[in-house]
């Protein structure tokens, strides 16, 4: 900002200058004007008075008088020497007593009256000087000018006698021009010297005045103006000895403590942005730290939080403001509150203290804490409690390694820091409610997202590989298991894990087995708590498993107890390649997941269960249904391994796997409605029996329609005859129309019927029956399921006739 000025203090001066000059230089010629005209009209008179004494001399006749014809030649002879002079005249009384003209140079003067002031000297005895103006001669005198007019100057004397009498007067009238030119030519030399002179004082007044005041004030607002910018600099009037540097020294200081002001506003308004845009506390804590650290005010800067506990204090947050020796951000380190008295005392009372080292320790302090809190080069610190909801959560610590005579840490910084922190403090809290909120919509999202994992399916297997996996990435972890006891409840085995190798697997299983109720885990079974091994190098109860943990390498453990109604059924193990202190919070969205986990184990393990129930029921159905002829003793069940074999081949997994499974096992279940003539005839049906023959499938449906499957077994049974033309029955379906589990049913049922023994034919060779698949697709056979089935067959003859033998 600049200040707009009409006229500066330099102008001003100028003029004041200048019009001093101009007075001073008015009052100084009219002065000398005076004194010189003065000076003149004296040496004026004092060459007529010579005269008049000459005259007297030379002109007094012996016994007084007059000689008038010696007189008259004197002062031609007089006039011709001086020719200045105008005219002389010599004024006597005659007999009459009247005083006239006796002699003069102007002869027709000569016998006349004088004038009155001609004749005074002769009565008064003194000389008198008459400046009668340009119209001169005898007439009346004009005023006494001492520098006169350029008219006639008259000088009137007394003659006196040998007694000293004064018998007679003389005028003496010279040219006035010739004064006055004289006159104005000294006036005019005195006044250019005085001019001159006044003008180089005014000049060296000026430029004295300008480097003396002007020039320390026109850079006293430059600085001014400029206090802030980067290139500022205190005024040089700073080293003067006098009031301007006094001033300006004043103006320094007001200067710096702006300064240093301006300074902690930018800091405040720039850590209060930062601060605000941080959505998490060890984030706003690093992020203060590097604001403070920038502001070179001091060379580093801690900040310690209080942990669970409240017992010990560990380093979230640290930034150096300068290369330090040793210099270790420490963060992640602790101390106890038992081995830090100041830090203590700062948390209890909620107020600042400054530390001063003194040798190797702190005044009144221990050498642990000292190290701890600073750093070896640390001449003096200041701790700041951090304070949120008026409880003091953390210590903020600001070291100063440079040399002060005085303390670092005046009652100002420590105002402006405490300021910095209460800001901070605000933020913190925003930001826990943030963690805390974000927290709770993370744990729900898992959760949920467990959850629907948990039940997207109930094979057991795939359900504990789930829970490995899911529970493992919930809090970041590298690597998951899942131990069950084995059958004799002795030793916990791996069933399933995320990310970990073979080798560790096989190692646990086999070389370095977990008893129950031995170490973290075997302790998590039994004792039905959650163990975490913060770091498994360091723990005793982990002896047995450092050496694979470095190999696996993780440095931490958590062991869940998998709880279901009441009881341990297993362990679930999450493994950090990092030493990881785990939060409450996040302990006990663990315990959660596990809970859940546990109970999806344990509905998966009873599904399986009533699964092989209800799959051994279906199979003794089939057995039942095969029962009635002993050529087509299982083929029910071979069917059915076909089916589940060519679906499988064709990327069939999940329920519509064991849709066909369970739909090979039942694909003939109404033949029991089919007379045992017809079923066992070992002729050649005839149109009426192949017309009831044809009926077993919709009987199939019919049987199966009370049950209430977990899958669509009944549509599978009643197509299963459906030809791919559209001329099979019992809906002449067609194509894609069919379902794709029918027409697999379809091509297993072709192919055990083509290679087993019948009444009226023996069994067909294996190429035989690929033959007639091949040779029917498009009209009876989809040409996908056969083909899949013949690189089934081809691939695995070996299983094929496994399936055979086992039937």
């Amino acid at each position: 900002m600049k200040i707009k000025q009409s006229i500066g203090l330099r102008g001003k001066l100028s003029i004041i200058f200048a019009a001093a000059v101009l007075g001073l230089a008015a009052v100084l010629t009219f002065l000398t004007s005076n004194y010189l005209g003065g000076v003149i009209n004296e040496e004026y008179g004092h060459r007529a008075s010579i005269m008049a004494s000459f005259l007297e001399a030379n002109l007094t006749a012996p016994g007084g008088g007059i000689s008038s014809p010696h007189v008259q030649t004197e002062i031609d002879a007089l006039k011709k020497q001086n020719t200045e002079l105008q005219k002389i005249s010599l004024y006597a009384p005659n007999a009459n007593g009247e005083v006239v003209v006796v002699a003069s140079t102007d002869r027709s003067l000569l016998g006349g009256l004088a004038e009155a002031d001609d004749s005074l000297p002769i009565s008064t005895d003194q000389s008198t000087m008459v400046d009668e103006g340009a119209s001169g001669n005898d007439g009346a005198p004009g005023e006494e000018n001492a520098q006169g007019n350029g008219g006639t100057l008259e000088l009137l004397a007394p003659l006196h006698d040998e007694t000293g009498k004064p018998v007679a007067s003389v005028g003496i009238y010279l040219d006035g021009a010739t004064r006055d030119g004289l006159v104005r030519t000294q006036q005019i030399y005195l006044a250019v010297v005085t001019n001159l002179a006044l003008l180089a004082l005014l000049a060296v007044l000026y430029f004295s005045l300008n480097r003396m005041f002007i020039h320390p004030i026109k850079e006293l607002t430059h600085s001014t103006l400029n206090i802030g910018q980067p290139d500022w600099s205190p005024p040089a009037a700073t080293k003067r000895r006098d009031e301007v540097g006094s001033l300006a020294l004043a103006f320094d200081q007001i200067a710096g403590s702006l300064t240093a002001r301006d300074e902690e506003v930018k800091i405040l308004l720039d850590a209060s942005v930062a601060v605000s845009s941080a959505l998490h506390v060890d984030k706003i804590l690093q992020i203060l730290c590097e604001r403070i650290a920038s502001s070179k005010m001091v060379s580093y800067c801690r900040i310690s939080l209080l942990d669970r506990s409240g017992k010990s204090l560990v380093v979230k947050a640290a930034s150096p403001t300068r290369e330090i020796s040793e210099w270790d951000k420490g963060i992640g380190h602790r101390i106890d509150l038992s081995l830090a008295r100041h830090h203590s005392q700062v948390i209890a009372s909620g107020k600042p203290t400054v530390l001063k080292k003194s040798g190797q320790l702190s005044v009144s302090g221990n050498e642990e804490e000292w190290e701890w809190a600073l750093t070896p080069d640390t001449r003096s610190a200041l701790l700041m409690p951090l304070v949120s909801k008026d409880n003091t959560i953390g210590v903020v610590t600001l070291g100063e390694v440079r040399h002060w005579e005085r303390t670092p840490f005046t009652a100002k910084k420590i105002e402006f820091y405490q300021t910095l922190m209460n800001q901070a403090a605000v933020a913190i809290e925003n930001a826990k409610l943030y963690e805390k909120t974000e927290w709770h919509v993370r744990e729900l999202s898992a959760m949920h997202n467990m959850s629907l994992a948990f039940t997207s399916t109930l094979d057991y297997q795939e359900v504990i590989s789930v829970v490995a996996q899911r529970v493992g990435s919930l809090i970041g972890a590298q690597y998951a298991s899942v131990l069950l006891p084995d059958e004799h409840n002795r030793y916990l085995n791996i069933v399933a894990s995320y990310n970990l190798s073979a080798e560790y697997v096989w190692t646990i299983n086999k070389k370095r087995r977990i008893p129950v109720g031995v170490g973290p885990v075997g302790k998590a079974f039994t004792s039905h708590k959650p163990v975490v091994t913060e770091n498994v190098y360091s723990d005793a109860d982990y002896g047995l498993w450092k050496h694979i943990a470095s190999v696996q390498g993780y440095s931490s453990q958590v062991a869940l107890p998998l709880m279901a109604k009441g009881l341990s059924i297993g362990v679930i193990c999450i493994y950090f390649s990092d030493p990881r202190h785990l939060r409450d919070d996040e302990i006990d969205l663990l315990v959660t997941s596990a809970n859940e986990a546990a109970i999806a184990i344990d509905n998966a393990r009873i599904y399986e269960n009533l699964q092989d129930a209800f799959v051994g029921t279906i199979r003794s159905l089939a057995e039942t249904i095969d029962a009635k002829d002993t050529y087509t003793r299982g083929h029910s069940e071979r069917v059915s391994l076909y089916a589940e074999a060519i679906a499988r081949s064709l990327g069939l997994q999940g329920e519509e796997l064991q849709t066909i499974r369970y739909a090979g096992y039942l694909h003939d279940v109404g033949k029991i409605g089919i007379p045992d003539s017809i079923l066992s005839k070992p002729g050649k049906l005839t149109i009426e029996e192949f017309r009831v023959i044809k009926k077993h499938p919709v009987l199939s449906e019919r049987i199966l329609k009370p049950v209430s499957f977990p899958f669509p077994v009944q549509s599978l049974v009643r197509h299963h005859h459906e030809r791919y033309d559209g001329n099979g029955y019992p809906d002449n379906l067609s194509g894609e129309e069919i379902p794709l589990g029918a027409r697999i049913l379809f091509v297993a049922d072709a192919y055990e019927a083509m290679t087993s023994d019948r009444p009226y034919r023996k069994a067909l060779s294996t190429e035989t029956a690929l033959d007639e698949l091949r040779n029917n697709v498009t009209t009876q056979f989809d040409p996908r399921v056969v083909a899949a089935f013949q690189r089934i067959i081809k691939t695995e003859a070996p299983a094929d006739r496994k399936i055979r033998m086992g039937a």
